[in-house]
């Protein structure tokens, strides 16, 4: 091969083969179409109240926390430090690492789970990349390695580890804890089954990352989500069950935090600790 060839190949693998290497190692690049999970996320985002701190505003046990990802963006939240019977901070049981709706930020989110901190844990809230006060793009892929690390990061703080996800942020859960990591129990409420429907690869779905062994894990779906309806939620359920998963479709049950009822909200609430914290087999 003469010299010219051989910087014709060069030249080829710097502009061809070099920039597929990058594109594959950022965690911020699309995996659901360079339009469409751009439109998405711009449209979900949307939806989703500008931060306001005052919202926490009296809640001695609520402060701000944050986490730098691999990639060097800062994503902020908060953390409910664990109480006793009396209401006072108490050394935690574990943690509770909740990822939230696509439509749902941290300070609006975190005191409506004052009874997971009064069961003794430390919960965890954080609005996820480009969204809130977090750094970033709002990209799946990202998103979804940002919270591997974040239970990486707290495993290494706790012994007992628990992990909560809503809608979005079920599929999300659901594809951390298909990649193998360290948990105890886990509850994925409102999950779609499938992404790949909307463009996304088939190893984003939910229902291709439900462990082998699914006993430590409560699916809920809702009879009457207008948000993700049964067609859109019972293939993950099923497929969970047939795992060893508990599984509830609440007949009455509406998207997570939207449901018709005080009573009906604080019931699927109770559901979701009583699970994570063994309740329900005691």
């Amino acid at each position: 091969m003469t010299l010219m060839c051989y910087l014709k190949t060069y030249v080829f693998a710097l502009l061809v083969v070099l920039p597929n290497v990058a594109l594959s190692t950022d965690r911020e690049a699309t995996v659901c179409g360079w339009f469409k999970e751009r439109l998405y996320f711009q449209m979900w985002s949307s939806m989703a109240p500008p931060p306001d701190a005052s919202r926490v505003a009296g809640y001695d046990l609520i402060k701000r926390t944050e986490f730098t990802t691999a990639d060097g963006k800062v994503l902020r939240g908060y953390k409910y430090q664990a109480q006793d019977k009396n209401g006072l901070a108490m050394q935690p049981e574990g943690y509770i690492l909740v990822a939230l709706g696509n439509a749902m930020i941290a300070d609006l989110m975190i005191t409506a789970l004052e009874r997971f901190s009064q069961r003794g844990y430390d919960v965890y809230i954080y609005d996820y990349r480009g969204y809130g006060e977090s750094e970033g793009k709002r990209r799946i892929n990202a998103i979804i390695e940002d919270y591997k690390e974040l239970v990486v990061h707290l495993n290494t703080q706790y012994e007992k580890q628990l992990l909560y996800g809503i809608s979005l942020g079920g599929a999300v859960m659901a594809n951390v804890i298909g990649s193998g990591v360290q948990y105890d129990r886990a509850v994925i409420d409102a999950s779609p089954s499938r992404l790949s429907p909307h463009g996304c690869p088939e190893w984003l779905d939910p229902a291709e990352n439900i462990p082998d062994d699914a006993k430590n894990l409560l699916v809920i779906t809702g009879e009457i989500d207008s948000v993700l309806g049964p067609e859109m939620t019972s293939e993950f359920r099923e497929r969970a069950e047939q795992k060893g998963a508990s599984v509830y479709n609440g007949s009455n049950y509406g998207h997570p935090f939207m449901d018709s009822s005080h009573e009906i909200h604080n019931e699927r609430l109770n559901r979701v600790i009583n699970f994570l914290d063994g309740s329900e087999d005691k």
